[in-house]
């Protein structure tokens, strides 16, 4: 099996990835790549059976590039871990924290880490690279690199950067079919631009009792004041063909994004 993961093999994602698919075993080669993009499209491509990206933070949300392009090619979600995520910051040998002018990460672990780098490095500039562990790459004497681990030749100048203790990441892993069965859904969504549009949509789950777990709009793309709604439910005992039946009936347009099994943290 050839999965792909955004990220190098020194990336949280990567330890997603090794989670989901025994990594490293006879059976299972990883791919790593640089950008989210390329990862799904890698299995939109036939490249790749699987990928794993993240989805969504404890701190700083959704990636949205993540839910964006799993929307906008057509791929399933088929499975989730929600892992915790711990930052370090990083720096080559010799290197003092007095002298770090430059931090290196990827925006949203420069974002979990804001508020312990304005207390350590008031004055040092955050620069955003294509994934948390691309900085340990351009290290130098005037820098350092938030990231999960160092690489051979590199030190750790303090642990537990991230601003909050539980902070931990939502991964999912992405096929190009839909798993058959699993007690969570997700599905994207647009509706009429009118009032209570989008009350008639979400009545569908209220009046089964369905658990709502996640909602979020995100910019259609079309124009302004357009959106997507993205909801995550657990559909429990109801029978998924009838929701999404009653569900595309109050909507102009829904996507079935994956059914699969909900991560036990």
């Amino acid at each position: 099996m050839k999965i792909c993961c955004f990220g190098d093999t020194f990336s949280n994602t990567y330890a997603a990835a090794a989670a989901f698919f025994g990594g490293g075993s006879a059976h299972c080669e990883i791919l790593c790549c640089e950008t989210i993009c390329e990862t799904l499209r890698k299995v939109q491509d036939g490249e790749c059976d699987a990928c794993v990206v993240p989805l969504e933070n404890s701190v700083e949300g959704t990636v949205t590039e993540s839910a964006d392009t799993i929307a906008d090619t057509g791929l399933f979600i088929t499975g989730e871990i929600v892992m915790p995520v711990k930052h370090s910051l990083i720096a080559g040998l010799g290197v003092k924290l007095g002298d770090v002018e430059r931090v290196y990460s990827h925006p949203q672990a420069l974002a979990q880490c804001r508020k312990n780098l304005q207390r350590l490095l008031p004055d040092a500039a955050c620069v955003p690279v294509p994934y948390t562990s691309a900085g340990l790459d351009m290290l130098d004497r005037r820098s350092a690199a938030i990231a999960r681990v160092p690489k051979e030749g590199q030190v750790v100048l303090a642990d537990g950067m991230e601003d909050s203790d539980t902070n931990c990441t939502r991964f999912v892993a992405v096929r190009k079919t839909p798993a058959s069965d699993g007690d969570k859904v997700s599905v994207a969504f647009s509706t009429r631009n009118e009032s209570g549009a989008l009350l008639r949509a979400l009545e569908v789950l209220y009046a089964r009792r369905i658990n709502m777990t996640k909602i979020e709009s995100r910019p259609a793309k079309k124009k302004m004041g357009q959106y997507v709604f993205f909801v995550d439910f657990l559909p429990g005992g109801e029978v998924l063909d009838d929701v999404m039946g009653e569900l595309a009936g109050k909507c102009e347009e829904l996507r079935f994004l994956g059914r699969y099994r909900k991560s036990d943290k």
